[in-house]
């Protein structure tokens, strides 16, 4: 393998992590425009609780891969086509929860040069090229991409589950009123 290989080996490589950072960015930009209520809930939970969203985006992981993986090893095609479905939804899902663990490294960056005035979609692509940067640094930056990636996975989770979570609470809520208003 002469120095020439090395090199266009090496230039290819940084082309690809370019083109996927590129293409990561652009897809959270697009789920951070669809839903800005949304990213801003899970931005609110991954800073609410950062240890219960990384143990659910790491069970929530391991058991979407587990399961495509198990559904990969039966016969048919509905099988596989349900395994790629599971696969693309935790792609969707992590993208979505990245964007809000990015927007927050953002502003937390952008506060460091004390400017608080920035949109969501700059503090995206702040966060987005400090996270993507330090993903590069072997074993550190990789523990911390995957810190980030799995508690932005599970901010999502917790966020929407919180969205299902209201009507049954304001339903336990109201029915704890009435015993409560109730004379005895």
């Amino acid at each position: 393998m002469g120095g020439w290989d090395l090199v266009g080996d090496s230039l290819m490589r940084a082309l690809t992590y370019l083109f996927i950072m590129v293409s990561s960015l652009g897809a959270m930009t697009l789920i951070a425009a669809a839903a800005p209520g949304f990213l801003l809930r899970q931005r609110q939970a991954a800073k609410r609780g950062m240890r219960r969203c990384f143990l659910w985006g790491l069970i929530f992981t391991i058991n979407c891969i587990l399961i495509a993986a198990l559904l990969r090893l039966m016969d048919g095609v509905i099988a596989h086509v349900i395994a790629l479905a599971i696969l693309v939804a935790l792609l969707v899902v992590a993208l979505s929860g990245l964007a809000a663990v990015s927007c927050e490294v953002g502003r937390r960056v952008m506060a460091l040069g004390h400017r608080y005035e920035w949109s969501d979609l700059g503090c995206i692509i702040v966060g987005t090229l400090v996270l993507f940067v330090t993903a590069v640094i072997p074993v550190l930056g990789w523990l911390l991409f995957a810190g980030a990636l799995l508690t932005g996975i599970g901010a999502f989770l917790d966020s929407a589950t919180q969205d299902w979570r209201p009507s049954k609470q304001q339903a336990h809520d109201s029915a704890t009123q009435t015993q409560v208003s109730t004379p005895n």
